[in-house]
């Protein structure tokens, strides 16, 4: 079984070498972040569940997050917080988190978490009249995503009787509390105390950079793909290509690798 995450950079039916690189590895779950269009080819193989994120001015990103599937896709919300302000931003702010259920063709079930956490933090109006501190990373001043995302994971209860799957970009770098703690570690050893795993920097040992910078450095992992103990025991591979396939191109797939992993 395989998943395969990637941030395609508003990838849309053109970029022909992406999709035929997705088509290659042939994951079973494959979860896309920035992208603006899936060729109708790519639709033939999987189900798909697509869904914009929306900004906090209100509008609609340019983009989709998408979730494909050979199995069976069920997007009926199951994420929720026992705080209110919480699943208020959840819920008005979607697309950004994207919770599914997918059954395989072989009748195994999956609670998939999709996540684009975005650059930028959280509105100070957002959650100026609340109490943020049980969510707040210590040593940082601005609320993000991934608390929003890390509090509706502690509330749905990561439990080993399910296979946990929650993948994507998480715009969270260990390099980026350097040389100041800015609480990216906070958050990534939050999930780890939730029973997730990244199964790229633990199949490695360390973190594996996923992201060029417009300056064209790799440095950063900002993606990930997280599983619970069920799941990281039978983790097997995890990778990303070379960056001359994804980065060396004129032009080039993405911004972001794809991480592959492959599970027995």
């Amino acid at each position: 079984m395989k998943v395969l995450t990637w941030n395609v950079n508003r990838a849309g039916e053109s970029r022909a070498e992406l999709w035929q690189m997705v088509q290659r590895e042939g994951a079973d779950i494959v979860l896309l972040q920035e992208v603006t269009g899936i060729p109708g080819w790519i639709r033939h193989q999987y189900q798909c569940h697509v869904i914009s994120p929306r900004y906090f001015e209100g509008e609609n990103a340019p983009f989709f997050s998408a979730v494909l599937s050979k199995g069976l896709i069920d997007a009926t919300p199951y994420l929720e917080s026992e705080l209110g302000w919480v699943n208020k931003i959840y819920s008005e702010r979607h697309g950004w988190i994207v919770g599914c259920e997918i059954t395989l063709p072989c009748g195994e079930r999956f609670r998939v978490v999709a996540v684009h956490s975005p650059a930028f933090p959280i509105p100070r109006e957002q959650w100026a009249d609340v109490d943020v501190s049980t969510v707040k990373l210590t040593n940082n001043p601005e609320l993000w995503f991934t608390e929003i995302l890390w509090a509706l994971l502690r509330g749905a209860g990561i439990s080993n009787d399910t296979n946990w799957i929650v993948g994507g970009d998480f715009n969270s770098s260990v390099k980026l509390d350097e040389p100041k703690d800015t609480g990216n570690r906070e958050f990534l050893g939050r999930l780890n105390a939730l029973g997730l795993t990244d199964c790229l920097s633990h199949h490695h040992g360390c973190a594996v950079p996923t992201f060029q910078t417009p300056a064209k450095r790799i440095e950063h992992q900002l993606d990930y793909c997280h599983v619970n103990s069920p799941m990281l025991e039978r983790l097997t591979k995890a990778r990303v290509p070379s960056h001359k396939d994804v980065f060396h191109r004129t032009p080039r797939l993405s911004d972001h690798l794809p991480i592959l992993c492959e599970f027995e």
